[in-house]
């Protein structure tokens, strides 16, 4: 077996049969002409990230070893405690503030599943906001809590106003304050939480089809063309599509099942909907009540939807 190099391709000597055709060259992509210019573009590991904190570390704390591997006796211990704790000190508060705030976001991050993306713009924007001076007299998880957020407004992610609060332990009434606060002083370009992003994340908790889930879609899309969903909750609008195409496909949710997740209540979605179903043209939509509006589950999704694509 041969290497071709110009088409990364292992082809047989003898016929000429390409074995494999996509390879990788683990090669580097640049140049180097002399030693002190390889030297100059070698680089190894990761990227490098606001995330990993490298600017606040310190090498005094937590030594128990020397370089040579061998644990230091017990009076160098604690004269290294005692710098350490003199460092920790004459830090100053910027820095001390930021080291708090990065502890908290990553708890967050974690509770609420973040990229690495979406963590770095939050730490961007509560570093502009220690440039501004917003920080003080204010609580740092209310403000690192609104950074997350407007984050992930900024990115598109489906995460609520709502869940940001409730994984960071504060109230929504605080956690909007911190996020005036940021809107008033901050240049954010952050738009509305689109709704459409929303129907995939309550299709999941409620079991939905695909197929449910793009009808739903489909008509917060049309809502939108038509601006129904000007000054509306995203989140209210996103269940009450999906409580109008679970009707229309058959695979019934009631208002309580879907207020669940969207975190709602069942008047919010009921009024939502009649406004989605006025303005949509939706006169001949009727709305089983009693018993016959008892959930639907779908046994075979797949042979499903295959029907009704049929239909």
């Amino acid at each position: 077996m041969v290497y071709d190099e110009p088409r990364g391709e292992i082809i047989c000597g003898d016929c000429g049969l390409v074995a494999n055709s996509v390879f990788f060259s683990h090669e580097p992509e640049w140049r180097a002409y002399n030693s002190e210019e390889e030297k100059a573009k070698v680089r190894v590991g990761l990227p490098t990230s606001v995330l990993n904190n490298r600017e606040m570390r310190t090498v005094i704390g937590g030594k128990r070893k020397d370089s040579y591997g061998k644990t230091l006796d017990t009076a160098t211990q604690a004269k290294f405690s005692r710098l350490s704790q003199m460092d920790e000190r004459i830090q100053d508060k910027t820095t001390r503030n930021l080291k708090s705030a990065l502890m908290e976001l990553k708890r967050i991050k974690s509770h609420l599943n973040l990229s690495d993306d979406i963590s770095e713009t939050a730490v961007l924007l509560y570093k502009l906001a220690l440039e501004k001076d917003l920080i003080k007299g204010r609580s740092v998880i209310g403000m690192i809590s609104a950074a997350i957020y407007l984050a992930c407004r900024k990115k598109n992610s489906a995460i609520t106003l709502k869940d940001t609060a409730e994984k960071a332990n504060i109230s929504t009434k605080e956690l909007g304050r911190c996020i005036r606060i940021f809107l008033q002083n901050i240049n954010i370009n952050s738009s509305t939480p689109d709704p459409v992003a929303l129907v995939n994340r309550l299709g999941e908790n409620l079991g939905l089809t695909m197929y449910t889930r793009k009808v739903a879609i489909d008509i917060l899309i049309e809502a939108r063309e038509k601006r129904l969903t000007m000054g509306k909750i995203p989140m209210s609008l996103a269940a009450a599509a999906i409580y109008i195409a679970s009707i229309q496909t058959g695979e019934r949710r009631t208002q309580q099942q879907i207020a669940t997740p969207a975190r709602t209540t069942p008047v919010t979605i009921r009024n939502r909907f009649k406004e989605l179903a006025k303005g949509l043209g939706l006169n001949e939509f009727k709305v089983k009540r009693g018993a016959a509006a008892k959930p639907v589950i779908i046994q075979n999704p797949t042979t499903w939807v295959r029907n009704k694509r049929q239909d």
